[in-house]
């Protein structure tokens, strides 16, 4: 298994969901059909957890891969709108502050960030990590561009 993941097969699994089809989804990212299938299959081994549910008729995203995918929607439209703000002058230095409850500093997102930050050279990233379960608040109101967040622990609400 890779120990990374690619922005582009983060964008692949948000093409099938949209498809419902890997052979769809294959069509219209111009990749071959067992690739594309091969790369959603590692995010999902590397996710430890089943994005979509594989069916005679297509593929279905699994309630963990609503939520997955509908994080994975947020943060790329929020980078995505980071470039929105140029004023056409590419070599004008930009920020970009991810804030995050450890999601991003643990690895799955880390490297699309760098890859983000490998395509958008004129870009400077921050990564601010903290314990509080919402990184706004740990921040002390500072703001920040793009929030990352883990789900909470259902687990740890009984624990008291």
């Amino acid at each position: 298994m890779r120990s990374s993941i690619q922005l582009s097969t983060l964008n692949y699994a948000l093409v099938v969901a949209e498809e419902g089809s890997f052979l769809r989804a294959a069509r219209r990212a111009g990749i071959d059909h067992s690739a594309l299938s091969r790369r959603i299959r590692d995010l999902e081994y590397a996710m430890g957890t089943r994005i979509f549910h594989r069916h005679a008729r297509g593929v279905g995203a699994t309630p963990a891969g609503e939520r997955f995918l509908g994080r994975l929607r947020s943060v790329l439209l929020e980078l995505d709108n980071t470039d929105a703000g140029q004023d056409g002058d590419q070599d004008e230095q930009q920020r970009l502050s991810i804030g995050s409850n450890g999601l991003i500093l643990a690895g799955r997102a880390l490297d699309a960030v760098i890859e983000f930050g490998q395509c958008h050279p004129n870009v400077t990233i921050s990564l601010i990590e903290g314990s509080h379960p919402e990184p706004r608040a740990m921040l002390g109101g500072a703001d920040v561009d793009v929030t990352v967040t883990s789900p909470p622990d259902p687990l740890a609400a009984h624990s008291n």
